[in-house]
């Protein structure tokens, strides 16, 4: 196929679209004959199959686009359980009504050109076909634009990879897919774990694919700079205000916006403008190599009284002559001098109630707060704090075990994962989004009076999270046991509760106790969870995890140390090196056993704790996700029945 002509053609046609077809063909399913009567792509997005176009075969997997040229005859024959795809027909008309698209008629047949394509950005190519076919489905003549509009970016990109094939990978990564998305739709309400939806893996994997990149820091930090690169563009090009300039880089509150952008451009965004385009307006001057003069088509008009009137935004500015504007000039200081001198009683008198005002609010200040030390500094909060947002399941359930009701909760909208007890009593909170990406204009919305957060997540917005309401930041995701009996006397004293905090962990502490007297500290033990992306491995805590200290804390011998990771990646010969004499195995609510997927691993049979039946499938939120004094009370009867 000859490139150049394929481009110029698709350049010149006019294009129909005729169809667009969503199917799902089972598994061994061998497709009768399909005689397509227009040119089309068949995009797969699930399952392996052979497919059929006339002559040619082609194998394809998951995110592959074949087009064939009209009158073609399809057949498929899937491989997997299913096969997923997407048909798009269309068809493309020349006109003649230039010299260009006579010359180009020749090679018109080039347009029917079979071929196949493995998308660099499978993603972002299946989101647009999506797109297609949504709005295919209606029949309002503003979604058959929209139609057209779709299909013609989906070729756009399929051309311009034709064209680069010899420059870039045959194989896209994670990063450049998901860096390729933000660009494309940074208006959007993205977050880590939507992105990582999208791409198909974990908000955590994203993460560190990110942060182990040429571009070495997170997704959200580089949305946010993209954003504001964006937004800096829009303040210098148009006339735009704070509010819709907001809205079109991502965000719905102008003044979350606004402070956004200082951080991460060092101006406010009326500053920005104001001197960007001064140095804008200093280099607007017309080269003396251009073809073109940009002149008004009034600007020498005569004036009778020696002025020019010249249209700025906003109005009409007043050009006098040197002599009358001189004069101006100096009747304005004189003024101002004049007015200067009358009004200086007045300021200094009104400066003076001023200073009391202050200084009699400050007093009424420091009376009604406390000042509690957490992570990040000292932070003044309510004495009584009454509308408090939670960004951490654990700290969540400190603050409900203490009787306070939090207005907002990130709860990773799954709220099934909070116990049963905790849910009950917190009923009616607000969601704001994830535990790794807390939605802060939904936080603003709640005007709370106090936020907890975590110190590992959510150290990079804790600027953001002051400025919208007094904010303490403590360890709860990379938190020994330690680390949760101090933030949680902390936090009880934050909310003005702290003889409640101090009787909590003293029952705690009694109950603890008990426990010791009951179990059998004499053995090893190890805690470890499937890893989400390679098989036969498995992330182990450390000593320093929350729970495995809390073992410690019951007596037990916890199996692995580390003097800095709360977590290791471990094969199963590693795990063998190990051989705890009690193994807990953390599963999600929608994991599949690994005691079961492992049965027939040679070297996990080897294990002392799988011959003995010491391994033990325990429930990931209880025994890894609530990190908490209550969330122990909840387990200790467990350990007692495993550690016997």
């Amino acid at each position: 196929m000859n490139l150049d002509h394929y481009i110029k053609l698709w350049n010149q046609a006019s294009v129909q679209v005729m169809d667009v077809q969503h199917h799902v063909l089972t598994a061994k399913q061998l497709s009768l004959p399909y005689y397509v009567p227009e040119n089309g792509f068949l995009y797969t997005v699930r399952g392996n199959a052979l497919i059929t176009i006339n002559d040619n075969t082609y194998t394809t997997e998951r995110f592959h686009i074949i087009h064939s040229g009209k009158e073609s005859i399809f057949q498929i024959e899937v491989y997997d359980e299913l096969l997923e795809y997407y048909l798009i027909l269309y068809r493309p008309q020349l006109f003649t009504s230039n010299s260009s698209a006579r010359s180009l008629l020749e090679h018109h047949s080039v347009l029917d050109t079979a071929y196949e394509l493995k998308p660099h950005h499978p993603i972002l190519l299946h989101d647009k076909i999506k797109q297609l076919h949504q709005a295919w489905t209606y029949v309002h003549p503003l979604q058959q634009l929209q139609v057209r509009t779709s299909f013609l970016q989906i070729v756009y990109d399929i051309l311009e990879q034709l064209q680069t094939a010899g420059h870039q990978p045959t194989t896209t990564d994670l990063v450049s897919q998901a860096i390729r998305y933000i660009h494309e739709h940074y208006e959007m309400p993205l977050t880590i774990d939507s992105l990582a939806t999208i791409l198909e893996c974990s908000p955590r994997h994203l993460a560190r694919l990110f942060r182990n990149s040429d571009i070495g820091q997170s997704p959200s930090d580089y949305l946010i700079q993209f954003r504001m690169q964006k937004a800096s563009e829009l303040l210098i090009q148009t006339e735009l205000t704070l509010q819709d300039i907001a809205i079109n880089v991502g965000y719905q509150d102008g003044y979350y916006f606004s402070r956004m952008f200082k951080k991460y451009m060092g101006l406010s965004p009326i500053r920005y403008r104001q001197q960007h385009r001064q140095n804008v307006q200093s280099l607007n001057m017309t080269s003396n190599m251009s073809d073109f003069s940009i002149v008004g088509l009034d600007g020498h008009r005569y004036s009778d009284n020696d002025s020019q009137n010249i249209i700025v935004s906003g109005g009409s500015l007043m050009m006098h002559n040197p002599i009358r504007r001189s004069a101006v000039l100096m009747l304005l200081l004189s003024f101002t001098l004049l007015l200067g001198a009358c009004s200086a009683p007045a300021s200094s008198t009104s400066q003076t109630a001023s200073s009391k005002q202050s200084a009699s609010e400050e007093n009424a200040t420091q009376s009604s707060t406390r000042t509690i030390t957490h992570d990040l500094g000292s932070t003044e909060v309510p004495d009584q704090p009454k509308r408090i947002v939670v960004l951490e399941q654990g700290f969540t359930q400190t603050v409900a075990e203490l009787q306070v009701k939090p207005v907002g909760v990130a709860d990773d909208n799954k709220p099934e994962r909070f116990p049963q007890d905790t849910l009950a009593y917190i009923e009616g909170y607000t969601s704001v989004g994830t535990r790794s990406e807390p939605n802060l204009e939904v936080i603003r919305t709640l005007e709370p009076d106090l936020i907890i957060a975590d110190t590992s997540r959510h150290s990079n917005v804790y600027e953001e999270l002051s400025a919208i309401a007094p904010t303490i930041v403590f360890k709860n995701d990379t938190a020994n046991y330690s680390d949760i009996i101090n933030s949680t006397q902390a936090i009880g004293e934050a909310l003005g509760k702290a003889d409640a905090t101090t009787a909590m962990l003293a029952e705690h502490q009694q109950q603890l106790e008990n426990v010791k007297q009951s179990i059998n500290s004499n053995q090893s033990v190890l805690i470890i969870a499937a890893d989400e992306e390679a098989s036969n491995s498995f992330q182990v805590r450390t000593d320093q995890a929350f729970h495995a200290s809390f073992l410690q804390a019951l007596g037990m011998n916890y199996a692995l140390t580390d003097a800095e990771e709360v977590s290791q990646l471990m094969t199963t010969e590693q795990l063998l090196a190990i051989d705890p004499d009690q193994l807990l195995i953390l599963i999600n609510e929608d994991d599949p056993s690994v005691l079961a997927g492992q049965k027939d691993n040679l070297l996990w049979n080897q294990l002392k704790a799988v011959q003995t039946g010491k391994a033990h499938e325990v429930e990931l939120a209880k025994w890894s996700r609530q990190r908490s004094i209550p969330a122990l009370n909840h387990i200790m009867s467990e350990a007692t029945t495993y550690f016997k």
